[in-house]
């Protein structure tokens, strides 16, 4: 993120990556098919080959093509306010309580970082990124229509960037994603937040086509332990703030999540590149919807494109393939006795196209059973890996929890030791608690565990804050089992 002097943090933005020299266009000119070079020895373009130019092209048509989509899909996408502070207060946590001004206010003596999601069920689960939400105590995101909800992170996978939220609300217009493979020169539309401008609703919508697929961003990745590769490129304008909305398709359906801009010059527009829909990507939206947590295989290895001298050298006859540099020691790669210069060729019956490919297949791959690879060295070998679950360095950000009335609230741990007492059915657990809070001074402590709100029985942050935002703050009586299984109460 880039801290600015107003106050926001902003969506992904990369340093630039390369020095770009100044574009002059003078004019524009068309070369029509039957028009041939002269005097350069070129030789004319054969009938079969020529670009049919068609003069009848409705570019009003096209503009309320562009109109009509960002009209129906607009209200699936909501700009995201989110601050490392924490809001003791309950009209923060109420949706009736709390207007675009409101927030604005509540915001202008903390740093906060906005961004953009779009939503992907009626019930209110919004997906985004996670470099968004990552870092955030507290959440809150407007829709099209200027309304402002309170949100809370439902899951969150950081080595995909990819995180889903919950806001208290029902019968929402849900975006719809594309089925359809993303070819460079198609038009698209991405629809957000750009530098915080629609953080009280209204998205800003910008047009472009895409540039480029299978894009990769190596140091990146890198930087951050992410895994941006096989990404879209495209020039539709997305810039800091845009983080975590959606790129859609002249049909209105999401083709991709948009994520990172390179901008080489603050005078000329950035590169913007989003993560592309396929099965993989909404098979980790609807893991983290569940509230599950993503797995990735872990081989050990560190892999480059070989050079063709390095496939001959080692009997791949194929462009593809994925070298080892480098292996960890006591690492998965090391037990299957794996070594710098093997090209790694085949995974379960998979082609490994190239290194990211190969980076890609790996995190797919399961954990819970034997992978077979082909690999290369001086010929082919059958070798059988036995991959470890990844441990990133950062992990899921806050899942499931809710700061209510100076608690931090999440789920019981599993593992969690009540010693003689009996372990509560349900409810949720005191992570942590403000010492000049209210709630402090009520002694109530971590550890302890809601069980009821409001004379309603609460199994998890979903159902607590519903509870909180339908009901009136004077009533929200709580019931807590202390470590010693007392049932206490505080208003």
């Amino acid at each position: 993120m880039r801290v600015l002097s107003s106050g926001f943090r902003m969506g992904r933005q990369l340093a630039p990556v390369g020095r770009l020299g100044s574009l002059a266009l003078v004019g524009l000119s068309l070369i029509l098919p039957s028009c041939t070079a002269a005097g350069n020895g070129a030789a004319a373009v054969p009938a079969s080959e020529r670009i049919q130019v068609v003069d009848n092209f409705g570019a009003s048509d096209l503009e309320q093509k562009f109109q009509d989509v960002a009209k129906r899909v607009s209200p699936t996408v909501v700009a995201i306010s989110a601050t490392e502070a924490s809001i003791a207060t309950d009209a923060s946590l109420r949706n009736d309580d709390i207007n675009p001004d409101k927030l604005a206010s509540m915001l202008d003596a903390v740093d906060r970082t906005v961004g953009t999601g779009f939503i992907i069920d009626s019930d209110g689960y919004i997906v985004t990124n996670d470099h968004v939400v990552a870092k955030a105590e507290q959440l809150w995101v407007a829709t099209d229509s200027h309304k402002v909800y309170p949100a809370i992170v439902v899951a969150s996978d950081p080595r995909a960037d990819i995180a889903v939220l919950k806001i208290p609300a029902e019968h929402l217009p849900a975006a719809h994603f594309s089925r359809s493979a993303v070819h460079r020169g198609q038009w698209n539309i991405a629809i957000g937040n750009p530098y915080g401008l629609a953080s009280g609703g209204e998205m800003a919508v910008s047009i472009g086509v895409v540039s480029a697929t299978n894009r990769s961003l190596p140091r990146l990745s890198d930087k951050e332990d992410r895994l941006y590769s096989d990404l879209i490129q495209t020039t539709a304008q997305i810039n800091p703030g845009n983080s975590g909305g959606p790129l859609f398709n002249l049909s209105g359906e999401v083709i991709g999540i948009n994520a990172a801009v390179i901008l080489p010059q603050k005078q000329t527009n950035g590169i913007g590149f989003a993560i592309p829909i396929d099965s993989h990507v909404l098979r980790i939206i609807e893991n983290l919807k569940q509230g599950r947590e993503t797995t990735y295989g872990y081989l050990g290895v560190k892999v480059s494109a070989p050079t063709p001298r390095e496939r001959r050298e080692a009997g791949l006859d194929s462009s593809a393939g994925a070298r080892i540099e480098s292996i960890e020691p006591k690492s998965p790669a090391a037990a299957a006795h794996l070594e710098a210069g093997d090209i790694i060729a085949e995974l379960d019956g998979d082609v490994v196209h190239d290194s990211d490919d190969f980076v890609r297949l790996i995190g797919m791959s399961p954990v819970s059973e034997p992978v077979k690879a082909v690999v290369y060295h001086h010929g082919p070998r059958n070798v059988t890996l036995r991959l470890r679950a990844r441990h990133d360095a950062q992990q899921a950000s806050n899942p499931k929890r809710l700061h209510w009335r100076g608690m931090l609230l999440g789920p019981i741990p599993s593992c969690w030791d009540f010693g003689s007492d009996k372990r509560p059915a349900f409810g949720l657990m005191v992570i942590g608690v403000e010492s000049r809070s209210a709630s402090a001074l009520e002694g109530v402590r971590p550890g302890s565990v809601i069980t009821t709100v409001a004379g309603k029985p609460v199994h998890d942050v979903v159902e607590l804050q519903k509870i909180v935002t339908d009901t009136p703050a004077e009533q929200c009586r709580i019931e807590m089992a202390n470590s010693s299984n007392a049932v206490v109460s505080a208003n």
